[in-house]
């Protein structure tokens, strides 16, 4: 019995002395490093008994080049051939407001990451690109031709008050193959803000709010006329009770016009604030209402603007024009409200159970990056084919009757 556990033994350590020379006869053989590491890796994840299957080299060098395709083609813009097609995507009519370190953008955080952003140098080389990008204030120039295949992608974060205007050349008809809007029934649908419900309350002393404010309503405004007749529905409203203009429009501000701490300084002193939209649209829902629930905005937003507001903003946390027949019967109201302390608090508290944080202009542009990334590699058609124009005016914006 000794004897056969020696001869088992015997038999073990020459089978281990074999395999250790034929590793070192296939190291010498294959003289890249890549396909050694590669080999060997292969042979650590295998039984013993069928290591010696015939070698495929261009196996490993297709596993090789499968697992480093992908970010030095696309810094490059060179497509790959492999795993992926690199979509290149550029401006036709950039927004005035994007400064040239924003529109850049690597799509690292994006779904899809196969996309570029190029910088065109004219018109003529539009033809090379998979998508072009037209943004609504600067399109009043020759309408370009457009490649067979190519997608176009209409900007606009406005209401359809002030963007129709733009875009009335007939030449426009049916070129365009995707939208990019606040609206919900858009392709790419991005709305001013979105609201998130906090998972603590919020610790303030409402009563002591409530008592250091001395002051009713105010508004603050650059645009002095608009399409939704909101001055003459606040002129109706003072006649009721008293309302404070600032901005471009009325007195100056504790500090800039549009920045945070003119809000929220009017906020110390003002019960209510009118956000109150420069166009009566569905789904335009605009910054006005929902900077106003971030954190030291102590006031109540009072809303004019949308008609679907109360499927946007949770009930309790604004008061709507919509919920009576006049400006003045608004205004009184507010003044109710604002004499009394519980029914004030009750506002603040439910605004309070929410918050919202703006978009800067740079992360709006990345969502459309994405976006557009994602849809081109999903091969996304809108069905029916998109006519700007109808799609534009078949949701109209109002002329209020309400003054």
């Amino acid at each position: 019995m000794k004897l056969t556990n020696n001869r088992i033994i015997i038999k073990y350590f020459g089978i281990c002395i074999l395999t250790t020379f034929l590793i070192l006869l296939i190291y010498e053989y294959f003289d890249d490093a890549s396909l050694k590491t590669n080999f060997t890796t292969k042979l650590a994840e295998v039984k013993c008994n069928n290591f010696l299957r015939p070698y495929n080299k261009s196996r490993f060098v297709k596993l090789e080049e499968e697992t480093t395709y992908s970010i030095k083609n696309i810094q490059e813009g060179n497509g790959d051939t492999n795993i992926y097609q690199v979509y290149s995507i550029t401006w036709h009519t950039k927004p005035i407001w994007a400064s040239k370190d924003i529109l850049p953008y690597k799509f690292r955080n994006c779904a899809f990451k196969n996309c570029i952003i190029r910088e065109s140098s004219d018109d003529t080389s539009h033809e090379i690109y998979d998508a072009l990008l037209f943004h609504h204030t600067e399109m009043n120039i020759k309408v370009p031709n457009k490649t067979p295949g190519q997608i176009w992608v209409f900007m606009s974060y406005e209401s359809e008050s002030h963007t129709v205007k733009h875009f009335l050349k007939k030449e426009w008809d049916n070129k365009f193959d995707w939208v990019f809007s606040y609206r919900s029934d858009a392709d790419i649908s991005f709305p001013y803000g979105v609201l998130h419900r906090r998972h603590t309350q919020s610790e303030k002393n409402y009563t002591s709010l409530f008592q250091k404010k001395s002051k009713s309503v105010a508004w603050v405004v650059s645009n002095c006329k608009s399409v939704s007749n909101r001055n003459q529905y606040i002129k109706k409203m003072m006649q009721t009770i008293q309302i404070d203009v600032y901005g471009k429009c009325g007195k100056t501000c504790s500090s800039s016009w549009n920045s945070d701490k003119c809000f929220k300084d009017l906020s110390k002193d003002y019960k209510f604030y009118l956000a109150f939209e420069n166009s009566i649209c569905n789904d335009y829902v605009s910054e006005k209402v929902f900077r106003l629930y971030q954190d030291g905005f102590d006031f109540i937003p009072v809303y004019r603007g949308a008609r679907n507001i109360k499927d946007i903003l949770p009930n309790g946390t604004f008061i709507s024009s919509l919920d009576f027949s006049s400006p003045s019967q608004l205004a009184l109201y507010l003044k109710n409200v604002g004499s009394n302390e519980s029914a004030y608090t009750n506002y603040l508290k439910a605004k309070d159970k929410f918050f919202s944080n703006g978009y800067t202009r740079q992360e709006v542009l990345q969502f459309m990056y994405c976006s557009v990334c994602e849809k081109l590699n999903n091969k996304y058609k809108r069905s029916p084919k998109l006519n700007l124009t109808t799609w534009m005016l078949e949701k109209k914006c109002i002329i209020p009757k309400d003054v």
